[in-house]
């Protein structure tokens, strides 16, 4: 009883509980936090070429890959021409799909392959990937085994220049 003989709601007392156990282990009633933070680190940059006319195969466009070049703290080479990026258009923006070859400046073989999603808007645009990468190399293993992002962008507001992403390492 409460105040004389007025009852506590279940709703009340429910309340009041809450505010106790938040008041003792120091946690707030109102915010909700991740238990874990996300991190990552520059992995590289890349700059990927046009190679060609794109073939239209109705929803889907195949934009031919003619090279290019990536360079990082731990890694520096050029793009093999013969790759792909299959886009298809979905409600407004464009799903990614891409798979290329990379060579290393001391001669090794990277395939990389990156889904991702590219939409226009006022705001500008939105242009995120997540690439995976694949070696036999035992120098370059490290890239069997990471989790990676990266975003994408024009230089000069057009391809012309080349397709530019930034690539980050998950830690």
């Amino acid at each position: 009883m409460i105040n004389g003989n007025k009852k506590l709601s279940l709703r009340n007392f429910a309340a009041v509980v809450f505010t106790i156990v938040a008041l003792i282990t120091g946690a707030s009633a109102s915010a909700q936090t991740a238990e874990t933070s996300l991190e990552s680190e520059f992995l590289m940059n890349m700059v990927l070429q046009l190679g060609g006319e794109q073939v239209d195969a109705g929803h889907t466009n195949i934009a031919p890959l003619g090279g290019g070049t990536f360079s990082g703290p731990g890694f520096r080479g050029t793009v093999l021409p013969g790759g792909a990026d299959w886009m298809t258009q979905v409600s407004g923006h464009s799903s990614l799909d891409v798979r290329i070859t990379l060579m290393t400046d001391d001669g090794e073989y990277i395939y990389l392959t990156y889904t991702g999603i590219m939409y226009q808007s006022d705001a500008g645009v939105y242009w995120k990937i997540t690439p995976n990468f694949q070696t036999a190399s035992e120098k370059y293993d490290w890239l069997n085994h990471i989790v990676t992002v990266g975003q994408g962008y024009l230089e000069g507001g057009d391809f012309a220049n080349g397709i530019f992403y930034d690539i980050f390492r998950i830690l």
